[in-house]
């Protein structure tokens, strides 16, 4: 077995297991409809919720964007980071970082897409006071915008050399010979 096989078993297994996290809890959260227990007082509940809206933006802001529309949109973007971090492995810019951020959206983005699929919305169960309810997808998604961040703010100085038409031009070539090959 290759260290590329290898690294990829690993990243599968971490995407799985984080996947079970999420979904298991839901199973037993679902149960607790209408129940709101203090974790923290007057700042952190448990309180589950079926936001029925798909999306926090579509909850926020009343777009009326139905399941279909958010199935779809959740599937391109899970599609397109696959290939982004592939097109990053065969570039040799996949580090650890790398192997983490791919985890955290990867398995944010499946759980978010059965959310919507089986679940009908979001099973959300942990409430911050006065702001939004969430659910451990949206730690996953968060952990890896935040780690994203860090990222760039550190690396800046070579980011701020990258060429991005050329990066997105040889990324769609590379998404494009993908799908001819196969």
């Amino acid at each position: 077995m290759t260290r590329d096989n290898t690294r990829d078993i690993r990243v599968s297994l971490a995407i799985l297991l984080l996947i079970i996290l999420d979904q298991g809890i839901k199973l037993v959260v679902r149960s607790y409809y209408g129940v709101s227990i203090p974790i923290i007082e007057d700042l952190i509940y448990f309180k589950p919720f079926l936001n029925d809206k798909y999306s926090w933006m579509n909850s926020m802001f009343n777009f009326g964007l139905g399941k279909v529309f958010h199935v779809v949109l959740t599937l391109v973007i899970l599609i397109l980071a696959h290939y982004w971090f592939t097109y990053m492995n065969n570039k040799g810019g996949y580090s650890k970082i790398g192997k983490i951020l791919q985890i955290f959206l990867i398995s944010g983005g499946l759980c978010s897409l059965i959310d919507k699929i089986f679940w009908n919305g979001s099973l959300d169960y942990i409430m911050l006071k006065g702001f939004f309810i969430f659910d451990l997808k949206d730690i996953y998604i968060n952990v890896f915008n935040a780690i994203l961040i860090i990222f760039v703010i550190k690396h800046r100085k070579r980011i701020s050399k990258i060429n991005e038409k050329e990066v997105l031009r040889e990324y769609f070539k590379f998404i494009k010979k993908s799908l001819i090959i196969k």
